[in-house]
């Protein structure tokens, strides 16, 4: 999912960006039904984690399968990068 997402979108500088980009990627499987982005800071750099729920389990699926995301029960689960410039929250 974060290869998806960092094709022919700019670096997500903000959450609204951000959920705007991941609801683009997932519009194809099916609607989000729930997102919740969460900072959280790695070597490699800023990342949010990011865990969405779709409109169907066949949705969510095919989601997981194509973009090979994991799953944190409920949730799809992944992380995204974003920008250095993040006005987002960000872990302390």
């Amino acid at each position: 999912m974060n290869e998806a997402l960092k094709k022919g979108f700019p670096p997500f500088t903000d959450e609204q960006s951000l959920r705007a980009a991941i609801e683009s990627v997932c519009a194809k499987f099916g609607s989000v039904k729930s997102l919740r982005i969460l900072p959280a800071t790695r070597e490699e750099g800023l990342q949010c984690a990011c865990l969405l729920r779709l409109d169907s389990p066949a949705a969510e699926l095919a989601l997981k399968s194509s973009l090979h995301v994991g799953e944190f029960h409920p949730d799809i689960v992944f992380m995204a990068d974003v920008d250095e410039k993040w006005t987002g929250q960000r872990m302390i």
